[in-house]
């Protein structure tokens, strides 16, 4: 064939290629079957065909567990709605992780590799989860409490364990770990948009907050139906989006990681929540000060600036700031009255049973059937029946405190110190430092957060929680630095090394 003037070869040789009789038959094959289910199918129906089939197509073509890891931080987001079963009530998020280690065990054992990464500090976080199965025992067997609500919320809080032991099996290298941190930030990116989106999409004022003097659009919860779920989403999150910023050189990914900050941190103030405003600028504050530790006046001059915004448009956020500019007038608020009557009651509860509690998956009601100020201690019973939810008691201490006593804030304890020393060994690792400090100040502002809520046992942000333990567990078994540069390779090989206790 001869050259045709002003048309390179390699042009040429591409337009020449064509679709051949497979390609043609799968084209319309597929056309078919769109229009069946276009004509036949409901849209719902439809969708779920389509959207299942796509997933299987995707799960043929990468069924490693690397690979559909970086994807589960977006599902856990979109996946806040429950599903009632009989005795349980899962949320989707729940499926999607027991259904991913269901997958993580098997690939583990077909490929005769390890189910997990050695370490002194997952030791101490299962002997935490021993003595919460403990409680849970004792709840059920001696204060008769109905065994699979016992079950249910005692492991609330351990449900997503499995993603701290997978993280580190999965992410051995810093290629993969930086992997899943986009992903977190990716999905913080998708998260913050919505709920910004959220807060200039609503036209009218919040009824609730309109009635104590406050002027505002309603809070936004983005992806999670409340505003401080979603908050505590992110004050985990909000962190490493930062600290991406920072170590990435790719100016999308830097782009990507600033816009994910900035809308994160309207995000936290569009849910008007005070706890998750504090805990965030406690957060934020930390990994600034540690990047700039050597300029620390550029974090001051930030959160300068920052509150010069607030009070810039103190009218907006007069519900964040008088909780600082006027903390008397917040006295005679509901939000904080029913704290301060309910902790009496917790502290009463705790005195009756200071040991094992109340036991966990028992019957919550208000003192008098009422939610009159002066009735709203909650008091508990013997649960006879399945209970679809769970309440919070308003702060995971008190609630770990009524529910399990001593033995259930020991296992709690533990946790606690098990990550913190983690933390303290990954500060070892000079090249994942940015990162650790980051990951553990979205822990240690979420862990404040929980003194006044409890939002570990949400699927949503729970999920969130253990996969930034799993990167802190990661980081601190050593293997990122002291085992030298491993090899290039994609999270999604088949052709990975396993990681042996002696490389870990």
């Amino acid at each position: 064939m001869t050259d045709i003037p002003g048309i390179p070869r390699r042009v040429e040789e591409f337009t020449s290629c064509r679709l051949g009789l497979r390609g043609v038959l799968l084209l319309l094959l597929g056309t078919g079957c769109y229009f069946g289910l276009r004509l036949y199918f409901p849209p719902v129906t439809r969708y779920l065909i389509i959207g299942c089939s796509a997933f299987a197509i995707l799960f043929f073509l990468r069924p490693y567990p690397r690979f559909w890891l970086l994807l589960l931080p977006v599902m856990f987001i979109m996946g806040g709605s429950t599903i009632p079963t009989g005795e349980f009530n899962p949320a989707i998020t729940t499926i999607v992780m027991i259904a991913f280690t269901v997958f993580f065990f098997i690939d583990r054992i077909v490929w005769n590799r390890p189910l997990f990464v050695p370490s002194p500090y997952l030791f101490w976080i299962f002997a935490a989860v021993l003595i919460q199965v403990c409680s849970v025992f004792i709840s059920i067997h001696i204060h008769g409490q109905y065994p699979w609500n016992a079950i249910r919320e005692g492991s609330g809080i351990y449900l997503f364990l499995p993603m701290a032991v997978m993280v580190p099996v999965l992410c051995p290298d810093r290629d993969c770990l930086m992997l899943l941190l986009k992903a977190v930030v990716v999905s913080l990116l998708i998260a913050s948009a919505i709920g910004v989106a959220q807060y200039f999409s609503i036209t009218d004022f919040s009824r609730v907050d309109l009635g104590l003097g406050y002027l505002y659009r309603g809070r936004v919860a983005s992806l999670f139906g409340n505003g401080n779920i979603f908050s505590g989403y992110l004050e985990l999150s909000i962190p490493m989006a930062i600290a991406l910023f920072f170590r990435e050189r790719s100016a999308r990914w830097r782009t990507a990681a600033l816009l994910a900050v900035v809308l994160g941190v309207l995000s936290v103030l569009y849910t008007f929540s005070r706890g998750g405003l504090v805990c965030v600028a406690v957060g934020c504050g930390i990994t600034l000060m540690y990047i700039f530790r050597s300029k620390p006046w550029i974090p001051v001059l930030l959160g300068a600036l920052a509150i010069l915004l607030l009070i810039q448009y103190g009218d907006t956020f007069d519900r964040q700031l008088s909780f600082f500019t006027d903390p008397q007038k917040q006295i005679t608020q509901p939000t904080i009255l029913h704290r301060y009557v309910s902790y009496q009651g917790f502290i009463e509860q705790i005195k009756d049973s200071p040991v094992t509690g109340v036991g966990w998956g028992a019957e919550e009601y208000f003192w008098g059937r009422s939610r009159l100020y002066s009735f709203w201690e909650v008091r508990h019973t013997v649960s006879t029946g399945t209970i679809r939810l769970f309440g919070g008691l308003n702060s995971l201490f008190f609630n770990q405190a009524v529910k399990g006593g001593l033995v259930s804030i020991m296992a709690l304890l533990i946790l606690i110190a098990s990550i913190f020393a983690a933390f303290i060994r990954a500060m070892r690792v000079p090249s994942q430092r940015t990162m650790t400090v980051a990951v553990m100040a979205g822990i240690f502002g979420f862990m404040i957060h929980q003194l006044v809520d409890n939002l570990l046992q949400f699927p949503t942000v729970s999920s969130l929680f253990w996969i930034s333990v799993g990167i802190m567990l990661a980081i601190a078994s050593g293997g990122l630095e002291e085992g030298g540069q491993r090899p290039s390779r994609t999270c999604e090989s088949r052709e990975a090394l396993p990681v042996s206790p002696a490389s870990s």
